[in-house]
């Protein structure tokens, strides 16, 4: 046989012999791996049928701990009660007697501030009424004023009669009622007389004098030469500025009981001062130097008006002064409440206490040999348990 052909016969059978022998292990390798998945497989259910007893397991054991948590919280809250309701009850109804007279005094205090609020408001709330008041007290001033000169030709007697009951006219007219926010004709010592004397809280005073030069202007109203009327215009002025001089030397700060802090030249028309500011501008702020305040009645109902509301506020600050007063009072109580209310509970905390301490004894000492007598049927019944009070009394912090 001719060498190559049986070299080439020997690889063809040597690579077919190859070939068998994978075949053949391949075969062994699969039957093994699909009995190994088949063990696992085997193993993985086993263990998963165990996770799920463990699971329910522990989901019984889980439900049992509430229930006896449940009845253990009941149990205790039950007992707790019984043993505090004495104490509680105890407590309450002192608690209750001792804050009696603290609500009563709450209940005090409470009215005296809606009396001053209700007050407060009331002052307040008619400022409005009494603006409109002002404005149609100044139209109709103005209409007394332009018939000033026609209406006080008269006597000069006539004129110091027209110019008190106007001043009068506009004291009430600002709510300043007699005997209680001014006084009528009241003379001092040196013989001059303001004619109202207006009281200021505390214990100011306003003296208003109401006694006007009023003859050379009523004289120049009625001039029918130009020159001649400014003439009498300007007598008019020095006799306001000598009007003041008289005011100043008066001095009624010196002779009232009270104090001045400055005087009232009360002029009964808005013409009476418009004219003598034309021929003397600086009259008003001289005046206001030398203390003396020149008014219309106009200003001086703005003026008697602004003290009726410094009266208010003094009234409303006396109300408040004297809610101080109820309120430190208050106060006070309030400490002394709250000290013997820390006193009760002191007691009710030593009261738990020696109940502790009585109920050791009792499971030490008693109990024990209750529990040897039932074990030699000396006796019948069983010894209760009793618990402990484990919640402390809380405790209550002093005001400082």
């Amino acid at each position: 046989m001719d060498p190559l052909l049986t070299l080439l016969v020997g690889l063809v059978g040597g690579f077919g012999l190859g070939v068998l022998v994978v075949l053949w292990r391949t075969r062994v390798q699969d039957e093994a791996t699909r009995r190994d998945l088949a063990r696992v497989q085997g193993e993985l259910a086993a263990e998963r049928a165990r996770a799920e007893e463990r699971d329910a397991s522990m989901a019984r054991e889980k439900d049992w701990l509430e229930r006896q948590t449940k009845e253990m919280k009941v149990h205790f809250e039950a007992l707790a009660a019984k043993t505090l309701e004495s104490s509680n009850k105890s407590f309450l109804e002192r608690a209750s007697e001792r804050m009696k007279p603290l609500k009563e005094e709450l209940g005090k205090l409470q009215e005296q501030t809606r009396a001053m609020e209700e007050k407060r408001a009331k002052a307040y709330g008619s400022l409005h009424k009494e603006l409109e008041g002002l404005r149609d007290s100044t139209k109709r001033f103005q209409e007394q004023s332009s018939q000033l000169a026609t209406a006080l030709r008269g006597s000069s007697q006539a004129r110091g009669r027209y110019g008190e009951l106007l001043l009068r006219n506009v004291v009430e007219m600002a709510g300043m009622t007699e005997h209680c926010d001014f006084i009528e004709q009241e003379t001092t010592e040196s013989g001059m007389r303001p004619d109202v004397v207006v009281k200021l809280p505390p214990d100011g005073l306003i003296p208003i004098d109401a006694k006007c030069p009023m003859s050379a202007f009523l004289d120049a109203v009625a001039a029918d030469d130009p020159k001649t009327r400014e003439a009498l215009y300007i007598k008019h002025a020095k006799e306001l500025r000598q009007k003041v001089r008289d005011l100043k030397k008066a001095d009624y700060a010196a002779q009232l009981e009270g104090k001045v802090d400055f005087t009232v030249m009360f002029l009964p028309g808005d013409d009476l001062l418009a004219a003598a500011f034309k021929y003397d501008p600086k009259l008003q702020e001289d005046a206001l130097n030398s203390r003396v305040l020149i008014a219309t009645p106009v200003t001086l109902v703005a003026l008697l008006r602004t003290v009726g509301v410094y009266w208010k506020q003094h009234d409303l600050a006396q109300g408040a002064e004297e809610i101080q007063e109820w309120a430190r009072e208050l106060h006070k109580r309030v400490v002394t409440f709250v000290e013997h209310l820390a006193g009760i509970g002191k007691h009710l905390g030593q009261a738990q206490d020696s109940y502790n301490k009585t109920i050791g004894s009792y499971e030490r000492r008693v109990r024990p040999a209750g529990q040897k007598l039932e074990q030699l049927n000396a006796v019948q019944g069983e010894l209760p348990e009793v618990a402990e009070v484990e919640e402390s009394v809380r405790q209550l912090s002093l005001p400082q």
